[in-house]
């Protein structure tokens, strides 16, 4: 392999790795704030969620409760949190489209709230983790990856445990309209649950990947009018003068052409090797004692 390829298989080595470094860090950074910005929309979404739940246990439910004195008579859209921030959300998610809100619990009243496989692991994380108050990652569901921002549901003070304590305890029509098998015998301090709201970023990283392709290919682009570049910079300028100095090299070698100078006009490393290499053409024309026909007189 002559200097020129090894030279252009260098240059052409170092020159994809720093294209594909560039791509990946380009890629990672758009990762990142696809994320960042999820977490933000997932904080503004909990916000508004968290409002609505204490707005409805501050002021609405004590009103509703003094209302409706039978305590057999039970409205879930009038007197249970869960229905109302999960109707709320109902709504709120006709006009936006990759947003989730789940109030995911392992023994629900309503099935829908049923926890899957990985909202158990977070329910888990919470109950291990008494002291913990939000958990964020990103999580793939039904082939679509999403950032999840997720809060536990304890069972405290202000909650209803006339609903989700002892069946037998439960208003009538809440018997009637959701059974009794599923979402009772919950126990005060216990985590039954976690609010959830997932966030799609499937499409931003989508275009994270093609931005980072795109910045690729314009880098492979380059590298091929810089190999070309240089590989006719090389062969002018390096490769060429050397295989003259070679071939003078190789003549003097044999004692032929010992009246020819070699002369360049390169004042760089190439020029200093041809007046070297002419210095000892003019020392072993001495040595064998030859005399140089005058060029100009012989014209």
């Amino acid at each position: 392999m002559g200097i020129r390829s090894k030279f252009i298989t260098i240059i052409t080595v170092l020159s994809l790795l720093a294209t594909l470094a560039i791509g990946y860090t380009s890629y990672m950074l758009s990762r990142q704030s696809a994320i960042a910005e999820a977490k933000s929309k997932g904080e503004i979404i909990f916000n508004y969620i968290e409002a609505s739940s204490k707005f409805f246990s501050k002021y609405q439910y004590p009103l509703i409760m003094e209302q409706i004195t039978d305590k057999d008579r039970f409205y879930p859209e009038l007197m249970s949190k869960f229905v109302v921030n999960r109707m709320e959300y109902e709504i709120f998610e006709e006009t936006l489209e990759g947003y989730q809100f789940k109030q995911a619990t392992l023994d629900p009243l309503w099935p829908d709230n049923k926890a899957d496989q990985d909202e158990e692991k977070v329910i888990s994380y919470f109950s291990a983790n008494p002291d913990a108050v939000v958990q964020e990652g990103v999580m793939d569901k039904e082939g679509k990856k999403f950032f999840y921002t997720a809060k536990p549901i304890t069972v405290n003070k202000g909650f209803c445990l006339t609903c989700h304590g002892d069946p037998a305890d439960a208003p009538e029509d809440q018997r009637d309209i959701y059974g009794v098998e599923n979402g009772y015998n919950w126990q005060m301090d216990d985590t039954v649950g976690t609010s959830i709201v997932y966030i799609s970023i499937s499409k931003a990283l989508a275009d994270a990947k093609h931005s980072a392709l795109k910045i690729f290919l314009v880098g492979i682009g380059c590298l091929l009018v810089t190999i070309i570049c240089i590989w006719v910079f090389l062969d002018r300028s390096v490769v060429a003068p050397i295989i003259h100095l070679s071939e003078s090299a190789k003549d003097i070698s044999i004692g032929k052409n010992l009246c020819d100078s070699i002369h360049t006009d390169s004042n760089d490393e190439i020029g200093g090797l041809a007046n070297s290499i002419d210095r000892m053409r003019i020392s072993v024309n001495k040595l064998l004692k030859r005399s140089c026909p005058d060029r100009k007189n012989t014209k």
